[in-house]
């Protein structure tokens, strides 16, 4: 599509005509090859007076019509197939959340069908392992279930998921807010900052406790 729109936009036979009026030559083939080499066409005025010339007719080319086309082939192949459309025009400026799991729907859903076929896939799999484990007397581990966990990365507005956490403090517990928020990757870990943290104030507020007395009077008489 895209290359039979260059090849409009261009001059040729398929676009262009060109009318000829006492042209000083022998056939049309010399013409061509006189335009195309020289950029200049030799013409003539006959004795009667009548003067040369040349002229063109020239078939416009909407370049509209081809963007529009390519625009719905976009939109087809993107959404039959169930991909993301990182242009799309919802992601301009500060796109809100759930503008952000609109586009990433269609996504979602066949993500949703490759998970469901690798599950099956990896259960095949450990089997074999497990034969293979209790084959060569390490443990009979065929009954031991085993659970297979498929992380997503998904766009998302950070600043509206921060407020959101900020909103639920009191509603939910912390452990529930710091897990959900995203700069926390490890919310065990961030715990155990928090705890330190909460420990390193205590020793600061400790520490100046003695520094000014509560009765303001002196023990000397």
């Amino acid at each position: 599509m895209e290359s039979i729109f260059h090849d409009h936009m261009q001059e040729d036979s398929r676009n262009t005509i060109l009318v000829l009026v006492n042209y000083d030559g022998q056939n049309l083939g010399e013409f061509r090859r006189n335009l195309a080499q020289y950029g200049a066409v030799k013409i003539r005025s006959t004795a009667s007076g009548g003067s040369g010339g040349v002229q063109s007719l020239q078939v416009e080319v909407n370049a509209e019509n081809y963007k529009a086309i390519l625009d719905l082939f976009k939109k087809a192949l993107i959404e039959n197939a169930m991909g993301f459309d990182a242009k799309d025009e919802c992601l301009k400026g500060n796109p809100n959340q759930m503008n952000i799991m609109a586009m990433y729907s269609d996504l979602d859903l066949d993500t949703n069908d490759t998970e469901t076929e690798y599950q099956v896939a990896m259960e095949q799999l450990l089997w074999f392992v497990t034969s293979h484990i209790n084959h060569i007397g390490l443990g009979d581990y065929e009954d031991i279930p085993v659970n297979i966990i498929f992380n997503r990365d998904l766009l998302m507005n950070e600043l509206d998921i921060i407020e959101s956490c900020q909103k639920s403090i009191g509603i939910l517990s912390d452990k529930t807010i710091v897990e959900n928020h995203p700069w926390v990757d490890d919310p065990q870990a961030e715990f155990e900052r928090l705890k330190e943290q909460k420990e390193d104030e205590i020793k600061d507020i400790d520490s100046y406790k003695d520094a000014f007395p509560l009765d303001g009077g002196s023990d000397e008489e």
